[in-house]
């Protein structure tokens, strides 16, 4: 089971207070930069400091983080072209082909504790978390992602992806 979250514009004790309600044993932070310039609390030091004053452990994966280009990060191939975000389909090629991308998802999986994947978007579909949500629904685990205290959403798959013998691709 994997959870995701965002922390949006939340104060660090009803973001907690979110995480306990769901058992959160561990927060693993998908920004690639992680920090806030609006909500200081959630730059990194602050909130990991916080989550473990709070018994919750911190962990940033920057390799899972968002934000690639084309051209810069990845490579202009044929995978994504559905997507209407550039940085989306970008995400896409990256998490399909870096190779340290994809050790790292295995690595979060291989976590078994009740987890939370973190960025800063509420809603999932507006953050690559989406897109990391379908690696994990693609290898059979349950996606859920919190919104707030009282709302989850279970992951469906993207539309244009598609599953292939418990291995992702985007049309």
């Amino acid at each position: 089971m994997l959870l995701t979250i965002g922390h949006s514009n939340r104060s660090l004790e009803d973001f907690i207070e979110i995480l306990k309600k769901y058992n959160v044993e561990i927060l693993i932070d998908v920004r690639r930069w992680p920090k806030s310039s609006r909500y200081p609390h959630f730059n990194k030091e602050n909130l990991k400091k916080a989550l473990e004053q709070s018994g919750i452990e911190y962990l940033w994966k920057e390799q899972l983080g968002g934000y690639r280009k084309i051209g810069k990060d990845v490579e202009d191939i044929v995978i994504g072209k559905c997507f209407k975000s550039e940085g989306f389909r970008a995400y896409a090629i990256y998490i399909l082909t870096n190779e340290r991308a994809m050790e790292t998802l295995e690595e979060v999986r291989g976590i078994n504790k009740i987890k939370v994947i973190m960025c800063a978007e509420k809603f999932p579909w507006n953050c690559h978390r989406k897109i990391i949500s379908d690696w994990f629904f693609a290898r059979g685990d349950e996606v859920l992602h919190i919104i707030d205290k009282e709302s989850t959403i279970k992951h469906k798959l993207t539309t244009c992806a598609e599953i292939v013998k418990n291995n992702l691709n985007y049309k």
